[in-house]
């Protein structure tokens, strides 16, 4: 893949509604940056040292943790995420792979949990040059690492447990998906960056029967193409992209005329616009508004060095 991809699609995560918890993320190395979106990790804030977090953003509101609760929803986008859940009582990690998927879904870790997550959220297509499998077979499903993984991460997994900080854990994961991606033989395959980059231009816009004739493959290879490196179709996945766009024009905090909007992204009216929107976030566009304007823009938006918490 192509690490320049990502400048033309961000997706967006709803992060920071709970109270209780905290959410961070750190980009990967250079090397890693085709394939990988970022290394991200959430849990119970009230486990952080001193019961505070050590702000790396000069704006130290930015960081503030909401009093209002809201539904922490994960909404589709794409990506496939390694998620290393560690509880503190029972002092267990499990380590799972999450596929792809196309509805939102409300996060597993009830409000004032002690659960842990630590994971890596690949960037569409980025995983398949891990484990080399079709991404179709995990699509909507978590699965156990150990049963799909090429090599065993049974040892990384108590690395990362035994790691005192998010950078440590963060530096860990990268190390480790470094020298397995030089162990790897999955090529490259340009066709998919030749699609990935006209629908990400496009904004999720472009029609399928367009992006087999641009790119002179029939239908039916462009979606056995997609199975295999996004696990979702190119009609459905050109679905999240466009949902993905709509979000970050919500997110952006500008004033919005809602035809208008429905017609920047392609829609035949508002109606299609909110019904498709629905499809993906669960609500509606204002719904999403609001949600947004109660979340800081560090969750999503902040580039300087992340947290650092002490566990």
């Amino acid at each position: 893949m192509d690490p320049w991809l990502h400048s033309l699609f961000r997706p967006l995560q709803v992060n920071g509604s709970d109270s209780s918890t905290y959410y961070i993320e750190q980009k990967p190395s250079a090397a890693l940056r085709a394939y990988v979106a970022c290394y991200w990790e959430s849990g119970p804030a009230a486990r952080v040292a001193g019961g505070n977090l050590t702000a790396s953003c000069e704006d130290a509101a930015s960081l503030s943790l909401l009093a209002e609760e809201t539904v922490e929803r994960v909404l589709p986008d794409g990506c496939t995420d390694i998620l290393l859940e560690y509880e503190p009582v029972s002092k267990r990690q499990a380590i799972s792979y999450c596929g792809t998927f196309t509805h939102p879904f409300v996060s597993a870790r009830q409000a004032g949990a002690g659960t842990r997550i630590f994971a890596v959220r690949f960037f569409p297509g980025g995983a398949h040059f891990f484990h080399g499998m079709p991404i179709h077979l995990f699509t909507g499903g978590h699965f156990g690492l150990e049963d799909i993984w090429p090599e065993s991460i049974a040892m990384m997994g108590e690395r990362i447990l035994e790691a005192s900080n998010f950078n440590e854990r963060a530096r860990l994961m990268d190390e480790y998906l470094s020298q397995l991606l030089l162990q790897q033989r999955t090529s490259d395959c340009d066709l998919m960056k030749n699609l990935l980059h006209r629908i990400f231009v496009s904004g999720g816009s472009v029609g399928v029967k367009e992006l087999a004739e641009r790119e002179a493959i029939s239908e039916r290879q462009l979606n056995r193409k997609f199975g295999q490196w996004i696990g979702i179709s190119p009609k459905k996945f050109s679905e999240v992209v466009r949902f993905q766009s709509v979000l970050r024009t919500i997110q952006s905090g500008s004033p919005l005329d809602w035809t208008e909007l429905a017609l920047k992204h392609s829609f035949f009216d508002q109606a299609h616009l909110i019904r498709d929107f629905r499809r993906f976030y669960g609500d509606s566009p204002l719904t999403a508004a609001k949600d947004f304007r109660r979340l800081s823009d560090f969750y999503n938006t902040c580039t300087k060095p992340p947290i650092i918490l002490k566990t």
